[in-house]
């Protein structure tokens, strides 16, 4: 996320483990070109796609961004949060991404 600060709120958006939606908003804990992390008090895995969107700095939605999506690519558990590594997507992969959610039938596998 180029441009953000640490400790910069962010919100999250996503599929926990459990399979259910989420919206959380955190402050970000590391930032670099490769990705950044968090701490969120929702279990993800390894693998999982998230959206994340930048907040101004009292949390209030900023108007000119836009979500932006992120593969998960570490989780550390930690009590009952666990800490996020998350990279951005390539663009080979937001077209699968997107493939899987247009057409999420066709990506089941028959037994």
């Amino acid at each position: 996320m180029r441009g953000l600060a640490l400790h910069s709120p962010i919100e999250v958006a996503g599929i926990d483990s459990a399979g259910r939606q989420f919206n959380e908003r955190v402050a970000l804990e590391d930032v670099s070109d490769a990705g950044c992390h968090f701490s969120l008090g929702h279990a993800v895995q390894p693998g999982a796609i998230v959206a994340l969107k930048p907040l101004e700095q009292h949390g209030k939605s900023q108007t000119d961004e836009h979500w932006r999506l992120f593969l998960v690519i570490w989780v550390k558990r930690k009590g009952e949060h666990c800490t996020v590594g998350v990279r951005s997507l390539l663009e080979s992969e937001l077209v699968d991404a997107y493939s899987l959610v247009a057409h999420p039938a066709s990506k089941i596998p028959r037994r």
